[in-house]
């Protein structure tokens, strides 16, 4: 059961041949007779060996992965890591383990009790169990938990433990496990609807990046709260500053408090144009003709975790991209950029300042829309700012930029609350979140002066649109760049005629970034620190000049620590031989013919005890055979032949021959033997 339960964790983890060596493993102790002598100190060791070994596997996945699937990734591990203890109790001379090994507190009133000659009642338990559960609930988080067959195979082996157990019977069992076959099955479905429900409408949510749709917090009375947590690292190439801002995502339609890409779809995305510049491959997110120029524009090195379709935090005139190990690579006409990388953790450079832009050119019918009500606001305050009269596009773009900064201020406690009906009453109207904004509060977050600016520029004929990501200003003390979640920003996106490019334009005043920011307390230290060290281990150790190193260093631990446990099981074999031969006669042995009896007669009398002679074991077989007096008779000859010190007689050893073959007939048969 325990070797099937293993087949079973290999195969929906992934792990298949790791699954079989452990099956291999368990189940071998029926296929030989070879044991070990494991007290309880050998338990205990096994004990601290698995411990050992779960808490170096916790710290290399914590180090070579996402924290957050860390947890379940270990737990996809324990089953082998738990072998050592299930090997102590399937190899050695008892089928159970003292439950005393678990707890140092309970090891060490063990031995005072024994030192003090008081009377120690030590509990033991079969690790079988606790393994099979473990195996059972590790395949339920494996990579391959979710296809069809893990269910039915997962319930008929909890049906195989009850029956094995002796808990329950087949008759009884069998309604019950076709009912939590049923259960289990509806909830599976029930969370995989859920999941899709939360994804369909996970666009809502703010911690969940959707490239054709952004939440904000614009019409919400709240405080903005924002991670502190290290998202990317940025080391610019020289001494020239990195960009300021860098975009993850463009939207051009505005909803009232949300923006989305209304004609944009999953499908919109392209990969990435590549090309061999010298011996490496480039990324290009400007045209091939110009790729020849890509090595001498300004470049910085970009360092984070990333998963599947993560948005790449990359400046607006982002011209190409080396050394990210990915899968695939894709933009969509918007300019965002998504990744699927090989690894957890990804490292690359990034070149910039290219002469053209990663999205394509405005959609009039898009770029210049401004929601129905909001309107007469927005044309309102164009009008008063006078801002169609300033004669091109940067001037515009000074005016209202000092507009904002004179009238308006940053703060990440919002007081506008969005009302629920967004209409005329009675002659009076009810004002939107962006009119209390501009004409009543004039305070707010990023979010707010981005949309409003948006719409403004576009009133004033200018294509604009929101854009997404972070502001980069956060130096650490080796001179990198730091981007925090608290560091997320919003801003425009404006269309320059002159230049056919899109360029950056952030309206929120300069103060806001320290605005938000807060001294940082120890744990945020703390936790910078195991990030950067984290993410670098994961990066040196998968580099290819690495790796050698890396073998080499894992084979050794591996080889000592094989050597060292085969030389204590080398001992302890060595031990239980000594004892068996200490306890055995060490004089001649006579064979005589009726020894050839003994297998059959194990099958009728079971193993024969020890301390019992041969003699006094085989004449329990009168029972069986009826009739005893060929058993008698081949009794006393067998003894006559092996204790009478006269040389012994050729008739009585062919006479004991001609009854062993008859006896081994009947014992065969099982009829009395005549």
């Amino acid at each position: 059961m325990l070797g099937t339960s293993l087949l079973f964790w290999g195969a929906m983890t992934g792990r298949p041949f790791i699954g079989l060596v452990a099956a291999l493993v368990v189940e071998a102790r029926h296929w030989t007779r070879t044991r070990w002598e494991f007290d309880d100190e050998a338990c205990g060791r096994a004990w601290q060996l698995t411990s050992i070994a779960i808490a170096i596997a916790a710290v290399l996945i914590w180090l070579d992965g996402n924290r957050y699937t860390a947890l379940p990734s270990l737990l996809s591990w324990l089953p082998p890591l738990l072998l050592p203890m299930q090997f102590v109790q399937s190899y050695g001379l008892r089928d159970s383990l003292p439950l005393a090994i678990f707890s140092f507190l309970a090891k060490r009133r063990r031995a005072r009790n024994l030192r003090l000659g008081l009377i120690e009642d030590t509990l033991q338990f079969n690790f079988g169990g606790i393994l099979f559960a473990t195996t059972m609930v590790s395949a339920s988080v494996g990579s391959k938990a979710n296809i069809w067959i893990f269910l039915p195979c997962l319930i008929l082996l909890t049906g195989w433990a009850l029956l094995a157990g002796g808990r329950s019977r087949l008759i009884s069992l069998t309604p019950v496990l076709i009912l939590a076959g049923i259960l289990g099955l509806a909830g599976q479905i029930a969370l995989e609807r859920a999941e899709q429900w939360l994804g369909g409408g996970g666009s809502n949510s703010r911690g969940r990046f959707d490239p054709n749709f952004s939440s904000t917090l614009i019409g919400t009375r709240a405080t903005v709260q924002l991670s502190p947590d290290i998202l990317w690292r940025l080391r610019p190439a020289s001494a020239s500053p990195p960009p300021r801002l860098l975009r993850t995502a463009s939207f051009n339609h505005f909803l009232g408090t949300n923006w989305q890409n209304q004609r944009i779809t999953a499908t919109d995305f392209t990969d990435l144009s590549t090309r061999l510049i010298g011996p490496a491959p480039y990324f290009l997110l400007q045209s091939a003709e110009e790729s020849d120029t890509l090595l001498s524009l300004p470049s910085f090195t970009l360092r984070g975790a990333a998963s599947e379709e993560s948005p790449l935090p990359l400046p607006g005139d982002s011209a190409g991209l080396r050394d990210f190990e990915l899968d695939g690579i894709e933009r969509n006409t918007f300019g965002t950029v998504r990744v699927f990388p090989k690894h957890p953790v990804i490292d690359g450079t990034v070149y910039w300042k290219g002469s053209t832009n990663p999205e394509k050119p405005p959609i009039p019918e898009e770029d210049f829309q401004i929601p129905v009500m909001e309107r007469q606001v927005i044309r309102d305050a164009v009008e008063k700012l006078r801002l169609r009269d300033q004669p091109d596009l940067q001037l515009k773009l000074a005016h209202l930029r000092t507009w904002f900064l004179q009238n308006f201020q940053y703060s990440l406690k919002l007081n506008i609350q969005r009302s629920s009906v967004e209409q005329r009453i009675d002659g009076l109207k009810i004002p939107t979140p962006l009119d209390q904004f501009l004409n009543l509060v004039r305070k707010g977050h990023c979010e707010y002066f981005a949309t409003s600016a948006t719409l403004m520029l576009r009133e004033a004929g200018i294509p604009a649109r929101y854009a997404t990501g972070f502001a980069v200003a956060e130096r650490d003390p080796k001179g990198n760049y730091i981007i925090r979640g608290t560091h997320g920003h919003a801003w425009c996106r404006v269309w320059d005629e002159s230049t056919a490019t899109w360029i950056d334009f952030d309206p929120t005043p300069p103060d806001w970034f320290g605005a938000g920011a807060a001294p940082p307390t120890t744990y945020q230290r703390l936790n910078d620190s195991l990030k950067r060290l984290r993410e670098d281990f994961f990066i040196w150790r998968n580099r290819p000049a690495n790796q050698l190193t890396v073998t080499l260093v894992m084979f050794g631990v591996g080889l000592a620590l094989s050597a060292f446990i085969a030389k204590r099981l080398w001992h302890s074999k060595r031990r239980i031989e000594e004892r068996v031969q200490r306890g055995t006669f060490q004089g001649p042995v006579v064979l005589t013919p009726l020894h050839s009896l003994e297998t059959q007669a194990r099958r009728h009398l079971g193993p024969r005890p020890p301390g019992l002679t041969f003699a006094d074991w085989i004449a329990r077989l009168r029972t069986t055979l009826g009739d005893s007096a060929a058993l008698d008779e081949a009794i006393t000859l067998h003894q006559r032949l092996r204790f009478d010190p006269a040389p012994p007689s050729p008739d009585h050893s062919e006479r004991l021959e001609t009854l062993a073959r008859t006896l081994e007939s009947a014992l065969k048969s099982r009829r009395p033997v005549s």
